[in-house]
């Protein structure tokens, strides 16, 4: 073992280690982003180089910033090349929000945090657990280490309360002068809880009767505030860490452009279920939907800048946006109905022959009413009918959806009135999936009212959701090329394959 300089160090787990020396770990930062770049280059699938980031390189640098102190610059850096990189994979435009980037799998993002964010939470951490250690030793280390530079700053010797404020950032009074003392732990994590305190409320606390300190957040916006005591000090960096995504998710949602779709398909995993791994998702499909979700796909009615005609290039509309294409263009109208078909069989298929007899697209027998309900199951022995229709609307926000439910119960309440006079409990609902596969949570009563079975449930709501994003994206390529993207069941019975047809 050598003797070290001033100012020299080795490389202790990552991390530059010596008596003033710069703890700076570029070298495994940069190593980082070097592995990025070789992921960007291989063969696999963009999910695949998502979920390699996130096993394999995001807890290298996590681990590193637990005992390192890491300036925010080297940090901005690998975070912008690996942002780079993730909207390549996720075929995103530089425009699209950054926020998909950051937020879970089942909230629809790539869920990779930024390094920033993960010094921020990794210092406020290490800075808890060592205040709150049982060991003694090191708690009253660490007690002593805080006081003396919190007087330093304000000039006295600091209460408990000083403490806290000290902690939470405040430049507010005694606490705005210079203390003139040195960067240590203390400092790094004022700046820090002062930079989350912005985003997420975090803040320390002091209890007096406990005589403790505690550190406090917001989990969610709206939500009520989780303060972190020295008992469930191994739940803090996990809360942390869930307030930032939280506060991403929050953020995209309220975007009135970007953050329509996602407000829709946020509230329900199986809306993002192929995230991890790509389950029944083609590549054409994950290139068009996270472009479509943000709202930037290349369309006349979505250009931002100049005089270009926004009608529609296929039917003159005024505005050629994307609800425009996937639900209003009636050169699409034969594709609507096949993408509503594969809903709607998906759900045929799955209801037992105990639920009653299933009519598909059929008149009620014995009713005068020329209605034709997409499922109508009849049970004949505990005298209830159910009454099912499937639409597929855009998702323009949640309101989109509880307006088209309301629409089919509404439409179809004469009939329903009709059939409970002859005494018949009868239940009108709808299945809804949006066009960019988001998935209604409402449908769940749906689905229990087909009896559809628990366990196959969740493998359709899958297949569902995925049907849904490829009829879309067909539709759209579709529009822009104008070469079919699908073959017509019906054409391929009556005259044998669709000439045009290329699946």
């Amino acid at each position: 073992m050598r003797h070290l300089r001033d100012g020299e160090a080795y490389c202790h787990l990552g991390t530059p280690t010596g008596h003033r020396a710069r703890q700076t770990p570029e070298e495994t930062i940069n190593g980082i982003v070097q592995d990025a770049h070789k992921l960007d280059s291989s063969l696999l699938a963009p999910w695949q180089k998502i979920d390699a980031v996130n096993t394999f390189l995001i807890p290298r640098v996590a681990f590193v910033l637990r005992g390192s102190a890491v300036p925010k610059t080297p940090l901005k850096k690998a975070d912008a090349e690996i942002r780079r990189l993730l909207k390549k994979w996720l075929h995103l435009p530089l425009r699209a929000s950054n926020e998909v980037l950051h937020i879970p799998y089942r909230q629809g993002g790539a869920n990779v945090p930024r390094m920033g964010d993960l010094g921020d939470i990794a210092v406020v951490t290490h800075a808890f657990r060592l205040l709150t250690c049982p060991d003694a030793t090191v708690s009253i280390i660490a007690a002593s280490a805080l006081e003396e530079t919190a007087r330093k700053r304000i000039g006295r010797q600091p209460t408990g309360r000083d403490l806290a404020t000290f902690l939470s950032g405040s430049l507010e009074g005694e606490f705005s002068r210079d203390g003139g003392d040195f960067a240590s732990l203390w400092s790094r994590a004022r700046n820090a809880t002062r930079r989350l305190g912005k985003r997420i409320g975090c803040a320390w606390t002091w209890t007096e009767e406990r005589r403790e300190l505690a550190v406090s957040l917001q989990p969610a916006p709206h939500a009520d505030s989780v303060t972190v005591t020295p008992r469930t000090r191994t739940f803090l960096e996990r809360f942390l860490k869930d307030a930032v995504r939280n506060k991403y998710a929050g953020d995209l949602r309220a975007k009135p452009d970007q953050g329509k779709v996602f407000d829709v398909t946020s509230k329900w995993d199986a809306s993002n279920h192929f995230m991890p791994s790509g389950s029944f998702t083609r590549f054409a499909d994950w290139r068009f939907l996270h472009r479509a979700r943000l709202n930037c796909l290349p369309l006349n009615g979505a250009v931002r800048f100049g005089h270009r005609d926004k009608r529609c290039r296929r039917c003159g509309y005024a505005a050629e946006t994307l609800p425009h294409v996937l639900c209003s263009c009636k050169p699409h109208a034969r594709a609507w109905q096949l993408r509503h078909n594969a809903v709607q069989d998906r759900l045929v298929r799955a209801i037992p022959a105990a639920a009653g007899q299933v009519s598909v697209n059929r008149t009620v027998p014995g009713c005068e009413s020329q209605m034709r309900p997409d499922i109508v199951i009849t049970d004949e022995e505990a005298k209830k009918i159910t009454i099912v229709d499937v639409t597929i609307p855009f998702e323009n926000r949640r309101q989109a959806f509880t307006d088209a439910r309301a629409r089919k119960r509404e439409k179809y309440a004469p009939l329903a009135d009709t059939l409970r006079g002859r005494g018949y409990d009868v239940t009108v609902d709808a299945l809804i999936v949006g066009t960019l596969g988001a998935w209604d949570p409402s449908n769940e009563s749906v689905l229990r009212a087909c009896r559809v079975s628990r366990r196959y449930a969740k493998l359709m709501r899958c297949l569902m959701v995925s049907d849904t994003i490829r009829w879309s994206r067909d539709i759209y390529v579709e529009h822009i090329t104008g070469h079919r993207q699908y073959t017509d069941p019906s054409r391929r019975t009556a005259a044998g394959p669709d000439p045009e047809g290329t699946a």
